[in-house]
């Protein structure tokens, strides 16, 4: 699992390098032109594991690198596992990163060039705790649609699975849209929802559920794709 992991990290590197710098333009443009310190940890949270998964997918069709690297001696469960954790773990950094941005804008704000009311904005948004829910929330709902992209990437690599990704991804919109719906003809139930979710003495419950939640559905995607990526052929 260690080798497999570095082999991907190393493979991300220059990429990971590239994008971080990127973000930090993104970022403070993001963050003076909207006011908001939520949305720039948000957006960062959610750019990143698509592009991860995109680069190491468009890696892997290149000059037959996925090949090589099963002839490596490491297993192809390990193989899956350092895909789905160099994602995990790349997000978290990119996380972390836009946090330390977002309170450092929030700092300086008053001594830029900026209108009063963007720097009040800013410096009243320089929450840890917010910004660290904000880039959450952005990650875990990306993170969510990546658990049903990986498995097939991985199986039948970015060429051919593009043909089938956006099938998946409408029919669980479509899913999302259906359940969400039933729920709202529910009315009492969705009242103590919205009540639970509005509640602030309750928010750190629903949000360690969330991230429960969307982590174990990760684990899930990655069980289907160790399954799926044994029975592919090299």
């Amino acid at each position: 699992m260690k080798a497999a992991f570095l082999c991907e990290f190393t493979t991300i590197r220059s990429t990971f390098a590239q994008l971080a710098i990127i973000y930090l333009i993104i970022g403070v443009v993001l963050g003076v032109a909207m006011e908001s310190l939520v949305a720039l940890t948000a957006c960062i949270g959610a750019m990143t594991p698509f592009l991860i998964i995109f680069t190491l997918a468009g890696y892997d069709a290149t000059n037959g690198w996925e090949r090589f690297r099963a002839c490596l001696p490491v297993s192809r469960g390990a193989i899956v596992a350092s895909r789905y954790a160099i994602v995990l773990v790349a997000t978290l950094a990119m996380i972390a990163l836009s946090c330390i941005l977002a309170l450092a804008l929030g700092a300086l704000a008053p001594m830029l060039p900026l209108s009063a009311s963007t720097a009040e904005s800013l410096a009243e948004q320089a929450d840890l705790s917010l910004l660290l829910i904000s880039g959450l929330g952005g990650s875990g709902i990306v993170l969510l649609v990546s658990a049903l992209v990986l498995p097939f990437l991985i199986r039948f690599g970015m060429n051919k699975a593009m043909r089938i990704v956006p099938v998946v991804v409408m029919l669980a919109i479509l899913l999302a849209i259906a359940s969400f719906s039933q729920l709202a003809e529910l009315g009492a139930v969705a009242q103590l929802l919205h009540d639970t979710v509005e509640n602030p003495a309750s928010q750190p419950l629903v949000i360690a559920g969330t991230v429960v939640a969307v982590l174990a559905i990760y684990v899930i995607s990655f069980l289907a794709a160790v399954r799926l990526y044994r029975s592919k052929e090299l």
